[in-house]
């Protein structure tokens, strides 16, 4: 059963944690899009082609999110289980474990980039461009990766105002950096850059994983490699995305080339750099899915994963088409920002926004899906499907573009993206046995996980009386379950108490935009979660605020203490969550 509260909680975590993920994934592929702009307007169309070359290599730099989101995943599945313990050894072990790894293909690029440049297919003056813009890049990969590590757990910190300065220092020192540079030092300035960019940025966000107060903070142990192997395999799909990636930007690059010259790499450069904007709406949407529904799974709730696929289906489709329109009608002055109106590079280039943009509904729905299966780990389909989503954009490309013409490469992304999703759906018919599109059955969620309904009881509370009739509505709910009489007078204290202090700490008189959700679980046990969209409030630190002088401060709380099994707090996305097991 869905309670009014629970769904507003979920729908205001949700909304903050995809408008942050999307700032994110959107500022930073900003940088990209102003970069091709000021190359297309201050240097030239070869130049820009050798961007477009270098795509394979940033690619593989994304290999780093193999790591990355599978810590993200594993962090939200250790909190919302109440293994905290893992969480800062995962999070050290990341950190330290990219740092090197990416400190040496950072090294390995710089002093083979002409090589690389050969091997990525740059001829001419074009090879010479390519490596020297990869002389001024290639040093930021590791505090990149760096950075997109912290930035994708920074949620967990309820600290995502830093990720809003970090991006917002990345953009103005990145485009500042692009007017200084370019001219004086060419393409490398460009690279070099973005290079200041991210060390400005890794230098915003790192003093926020310091504070030993917060849930990840660096604090020094042994790398942990089981974790890592734990994280990197349920981040492989990453891999394999990357993977995809290098196989496609190659073929297209490839077919490009050989069918329409420098002009087709170049208007291929700018829809990826304009690509990786618009694809920030469905990705923040699919990661901010992926956090909220790695903490659900770990909690073993249900009904919560279900809510938050409602509401990052309805919110993301909404968002996705709204975009497509807009794209499509401003083809033409979008071509323009990148091209001279009259020449036969500008109609292609409209053309692409027109046609290159229609997929973005439909890998919102795919994401959404892979997400489901990775964050429970049903990896097969997911490592597929990531690697074969992309690659096969390219081969599709170089199958259509001879005979269909370049047209044909902007439509690719949407015609694979509906392959994918029949081919989900048809897991998904066969998984069940039948076919069905409710969202349990999309999420791929076994009848028995969680807790049935008839083991749950969930109410709002707004009120005191709301309080106390959740109190005695748990007492009722443990009697009907035979629970004995002690543990539920327990329960229903705890309950009682508890959601108080979420009123008198957390509430603001008069706001009508706060919520509490109370759900208690009789399956292996009582558990009790008192679930908020208030003010942030930690009980566990007022127990660490007795004193023999005044022992009457924060009874109740240390009285819940001194009776729970356990209790575990976490504050995520703004949402505060209590479990209390019995």
């Amino acid at each position: 059963m869905e309670t009014e509260s629970r769904y507003r909680i979920i729908r205001r975590a949700f909304v903050r944690l995809a408008v942050t993920s999307m700032f994110v994934v959107m500022a930073t592929n900003i940088c990209s899009f102003v970069d091709n702009i000021a190359v297309s307007r201050m240097l030239g169309t070869k130049e820009l082609a050798a961007m477009g070359l270098f795509s394979p290599v940033a690619m593989a730099a994304g290999f780093s999110y193999v790591l990355i989101v599978g810590s993200q995943v594993l962090c939200a599945n250790f909190i919302g289980a109440g293994k905290k313990e893992n969480v800062n050894k995962l999070f050290y072990s990341s950190f330290a474990v990219l740092g090197v790894v990416f400190l040496i293909f950072s090294a390995v690029c710089f002093f083979a980039r002409g090589w690389l440049a050969g091997i990525l297919g740059a001829k001419g003056l074009t090879r010479t461009y390519l490596s020297d813009y990869m002389a001024g890049y290639v040093p930021c990969i590791m505090p990149q990766a760096l950075c997109a590590l912290l930035m994708s757990l920074v949620s967990f910190n309820n600290d995502m105002k830093r990720s809003y300065y970090s991006t917002a220092v990345m953009i103005i020192v990145n485009a500042a950096g692009d007017v200084l540079l370019a001219m004086p030092l060419g393409i490398m300035g460009i690279g070099l850059a973005s290079t200041i960019s991210y060390l400005a940025a890794f230098a915003v966000l790192l003093p926020g994983f310091v504070k030993k107060d917060k849930a990840l903070h660096l604090k020094r142990c042994r790398i942990d490699f089981g974790l890592i192997l734990k994280a990197a395999v349920r981040g492989l799909p990453s891999l394999m995305f990357a993977i995809g990636l290098i196989i496609k930007n190659y073929l297209m690059n490839y077919t490009l080339n050989n069918w329409t010259g420098d002009d087709g790499v170049a208007v291929m450069s700018v829809l990826a750099s304009v690509c990786a904007i618009a694809g920030a709406f469905p990705a923040g949407f699919s990661s901010a899915y992926m956090s909220l529904a790695g903490l659900y799974y770990g909690e073993e709730d249900r009904s919560s994963l279900k809510t938050v696929m409602k509401i990052a289906l309805k919110a993301g489709l909404i968002v996705c088409v709204v975009l497509v329109g807009i794209i499509m009608a401003a083809s033409s002055p979008l071509s323009s920002l990148f091209f001279k109106r009259g020449e036969s590079i500008w109609d292609m280039g409209r053309v692409m926004f027109l046609l290159g943009f229609l997929f973005l509904p439909l890998n919102l729905i795919f994401n959404l899906l892979l997400k489901s299966y990775q964050v429970q780990g049903r990896m097969r389909l997911v490592n597929i499907l990531s690697t074969a989503e992309t690659a096969f954009i390219g081969v599709l490309a170089l199958i259509a573009v001879p005979g269909s013409g370049v047209e044909a490469a902007w439509l690719t992304n949407t015609w694979v993206d509906i392959i994918c999703i029949a081919v989900v759906l048809i897991s998904v018919f066969i998984w069940r046995g039948r076919v069905d599109l409710s969202i349990p059955s999309l999420q791929k969620l076994p009848d028995d996980f969680g807790a049935a309904p008839e083991e749950c009881l969930e109410c709002s509370i707004r009120s005191v009386e709301d309080a106390v009739a959740a109190s005695e509505a748990v007492l009722a709910f443990c009697k009907e379950k035979g629970i004995d009489a002690r543990t539920a007078s327990y329960a229903g204290l705890c309950v009682e108490e508890m959601a108080g202090n979420v009123l008198q700490h957390g509430f603001t008189k008069g706001t009508g935009s706060y919520s509490a959700d109370v759900r208690v679980v009789c399956k292996d046990g009582l558990t009790i979660r008192i679930r908020d969209n208030c003010r942030e409030f930690d009980p566990r630190k007022r127990l660490e605020l007795f004193t023999p002088e005044a022992p009457e401060k924060n009874i109740g709380i240390r009285l819940v203490a001194g009776l729970a099994r356990t209790m575990d707090y976490y504050n995520t996305a703004g949402v505060n969550t209590l479990l209390i097991k019995l």
